[in-house]
């Protein structure tokens, strides 16, 4: 059975929704990679959600939609992962965490900004591959923070 995350717990001045659901594993990359990765698929998977991370057993995906790709996305998505590692350091089964919103107190540090606005253009230049089992798509992986 998975594990409900309660979100007024977890994220109470962050997000406004965020569920953990079982997920068939998405590969943002060949089956050796782990490590987190931002993706945006040319589909992005019927849910009511401005990002999702998908998490398997040593991989993290952030997916993003390609109209909700900021860098803000990123950073709010990366602050949920972070939070949600605390309970769950590595799932044994595949995680889905839509995040449907988010509320930032106060604007990103500008150095970090340009980071994720940077990861962004690198993520625009990457070729189209396979994002997984959620077809067509761009990746990138994240190094940073």
């Amino acid at each position: 059975m998975p594990h409900a995350i309660q979100s007024s717990r977890l994220f109470p001045f962050v997000l406004l929704a965020l569920t953990s659901l079982c997920a068939a594993p998405v590969s943002a990359q060949n089956e050796g990679a782990t490590g987190v990765f931002v993706a945006i698929p040319e589909t992005f998977p019927d849910v009511d959600a401005r990002a999702l991370i998908i998490r398997e057993r040593g991989r993290d995906v952030i997916l993003l939609r390609s109209t909700e790709a900021t860098p803000e996305a990123i950073a709010m998505s990366m602050v949920a992962l972070r939070r949600v590692r605390v309970d769950h350091p590595a799932p044994e089964h595949g995680q889905m965490i839509p995040i449907a919103g988010f509320v930032r107190t106060r604007p990103l540090p500008e150095e970090y900004k340009a980071e994720l606005e940077a990861l962004l253009e690198r993520l625009a230049l990457r070729p189209t591959t396979d994002v997984g089992n959620l077809g067509p798509g761009r990746w990138v992986r994240y190094v940073g923070r």
